[in-house]
């Protein structure tokens, strides 16, 4: 029969009582900082699904300090593929899930995806930044440089209109090939990246197509996408 000795015993007990006094006090020290995973997650939702509001365009430019949508319009290709790749989708960034996990501050990855959703929130709602010193209000022109921060001259001034963004270290244009998915933190997204897509003629195809959306100036709110189609004067909808 094995036989143990006493002081061994109490030095084993210590030990476990020493230890769970160390995990109590770092439970308390992280949860006073706001660090255990339940604070985090819930400053994660906080962020990244709050409701932000679009600037409203007066003018139907875009401009510098604008937060807007990028969005990738519906098209007929992705319908007659598979109708769950179908409908219009949103650029949005991605978060690297071990952050999570980690004591340093939360940090949203420069990951990107689309999203199917076009209402505004903190993931998917950009701020369009100036690179060449352009102030907060003045008008995006054609072929400007900018940048496109999260908040979090066409002639139909490029609001709620197709246009291309180009990348400007590799001359590639920001895309989404709606033939991959992607697994993210947030769940099944599409993936995004930087290619070409050309047709016979050397034009863009849909792909590469984005619309840049504001919110609406009328008395319903929201978005430009949800502005009620203009009629003629006189004209009645039977």
């Amino acid at each position: 029969m094995a036989s143990y000795r006493l002081g061994v015993r109490v030095g084993n007990w210590l030990e476990e009582e020493l230890a769970e006094e160390e995990r109590l006090r770092d439970f308390i020290r992280k949860r006073e900082q706001g660090q255990l995973l339940g604070q985090r997650l819930a400053r994660l939702q906080e962020s990244v699904f709050k409701k932000v509001e679009l600037s409203v365009s007066s003018d139907g430019f875009v401009h510098f300090g604008d937060t807007v949508l990028l969005m990738n319009p519906d098209n007929k290709s992705s319908k007659e593929r598979e109708p769950e790749i179908s409908g219009d989708v949103t650029l949005a960034v991605d978060m690297e899930e071990v952050s999570l996990y980690s004591d340093e501050p939360l940090q949203i990855s420069r990951g990107l995806s689309a999203v199917k959703s076009v209402d505004p929130m903190g993931r998917n709602a950009f701020c369009i930044v100036s690179v060449d010193g352009s102030a907060v209000g003045e008008p995006l022109r054609y072929g400007q440089n900018f940048l496109i921060g999260t908040k979090g001259g066409v002639s139909d001034k490029m609001t709620e209109t197709k246009i291309i963004i180009t990348h400007c270290y590799t001359n590639r244009n920001l895309a989404i090939p709606r033939t991959f998915c992607v697994w993210s933190y947030f769940g099944r997204e599409f993936e995004v990246i930087c290619h070409n897509y050309l047709d016979s003629h050397k034009v863009e195809e849909d792909q590469n197509h984005w619309e840049i959306v504001t919110g609406n100036p009328g008395p319903e709110d929201g978005i430009m996408l949800e502005r009620p189609e203009a009629l003629p004067e006189g004209y009645k909808n039977e």
